[in-house]
């Protein structure tokens, strides 16, 4: 049978109950990742007074009575929490027209959370320049002296409300002052092996490289050696 699911929030209260029809006296026991919660009891309830990220795994209960017992199918129990962003890297240094490429801070969470770059608090978006990969790393293309600056991260946990904000990264483009001479090509992001499902409807691949002057460089797909000339996005997908 289907396994179901539940999401709850951190702290609330949780009462899982093992519904079953037989003749009395119907005693229950209750598992967690097929370990013994309980002995067997007539209470066919569990109760979590106060549920916290260590409460998350598979719970099935165990009912039985004289004349057999049955396996009840499980439920998975899923807490939504997000902590605090991890401490990272603090300054970054990039000789102008390289590329400077910030990680943002690990920050743990369920479910993923949805993550916002912001310069100096404007919020950055991608363009032919900018880069934000499909792990929230961003890519500064072709740096400039303007790029200089704080950089941080917004991070949104869409199911228990919260937002976190990073500590900021300062970048500093070095060398703003020599020639601006041409920068041969060089892939900063490199597509990744990759596995899906068999009918998944779609897998996103990206590919992100730096050259001076920027304008010129071309980015081309291939499959097998062939060209692919569909499913292709403007930010190097």
């Amino acid at each position: 049978e289907p396994i179901r699911s539940q999401i709850h929030l951190e702290g609330n209260r949780l009462v899982l109950t093992c519904m079953a029809e037989g003749s009395w006296p119907l005693e229950f026991k209750w598992l967690y990742n097929n370990i013994e919660l309980t002995h067997f009891s007539l209470e066919y309830r569990y109760l979590i007074p106060s549920l916290d990220r260590s409460h998350t795994g598979f719970y099935r209960c165990i009912v039985r009575n004289r004349v057999g017992a049955l396996m009840q199918r499980k439920t998975e129990v899923q807490v939504a929490y997000m902590a605090d962003f991890e401490s990272g890297e603090k300054h970054l240094r990039v000789s102008q027209g390289n590329a400077a490429i910030i990680k943002a801070p690990k920050i743990a969470s369920f479910p993923q959370p949805q993550v916002t770059w912001f310069r100096d608090g404007r919020k950055i978006s991608p363009s032919s320049r900018i880069a934000i990969t499909l792990e929230n790393t961003l890519v500064i293309l072709s740096t400039v002296a303007p790029d200089t600056g704080r950089y941080y991260v917004q991070a949104v946990n869409d199911r228990n409300g919260e937002n976190k904000t990073s500590q900021p990264i300062s970048l500093t483009v070095e060398n703003t002052g020599a020639p601006a001479d041409p920068i041969a090509p060089v892939i900063i992001i490199s597509p990744r092996n990759t596995s899906v499902v068999l009918g998944y409807p779609e897998v996103t691949l990206e590919c992100v490289a730096n050259s001076r002057p920027l304008i010129k460089l071309n980015i081309s797909w291939k499959k097998d050696g062939i060209p692919l000339r569909s499913g292709l996005s403007d930010h190097h997908r």
